[in-house]
């Protein structure tokens, strides 16, 4: 199994999001590994082959024009979720750069959640929230506290 994250944003760089983004993709860099697919499906469960995980962090103008929703996709028959949940960007761009982060890391673990309310089989979505916090150095109540 694999991880894939990446943005869906509206003014990226601007607002800190890229780096978020980047560092983010350097520290869960095991999950993301195709490579270690085989070991993270041992970790995870088999039932998907892809996660993909894309925040969207645009303004209200921005999503209403384009008509976005948020997005939970599970293929059963391709072994692929892909989750699209928004950020709120009025107050992403108001907090402090480690309140960005951690607002971002709770669409991550929030995404994790979707995924594993909608499993039928043998995926393990704690163990991967856990894993991820790991890996981000983060806890879980501080990134609850941030998505409050």
């Amino acid at each position: 199994m694999n991880v894939f994250i990446s943005v869906e944003g509206q003014h990226c760089q601007e607002i800190g999001l890229a780096d978020i983004l980047k560092d983010t993709v350097q520290k869960l860099n095991f999950l993301i590994d195709k490579s270690n697919a085989s070991v993270n499906a041992q970790r995870y469960g088999e039932e998907f082959q892809l996660i993909s995980i894309i925040p969207s962090c645009v303004d209200d103008e921005f999503w209403e024009a384009l008509g976005w929703k948020e997005r939970t996709y599970i293929s059963r028959k391709k072994r692929e979720a892909d989750i699209r949940l928004r950020m709120d960007y009025k107050r992403f761009v108001n907090e402090t750069d480690n309140n960005k982060k951690l607002l971002f890391y709770g669409v991550i673990v929030k995404s994790i959640r979707a995924v594993e309310e909608r499993s039928k089989s043998d995926f393990l979505g704690e163990n991967l929230i856990r894993d991820v916090l790991l890996l981000l150095n983060v806890s879980a109540q501080d990134v609850e506290r941030a998505s409050v």
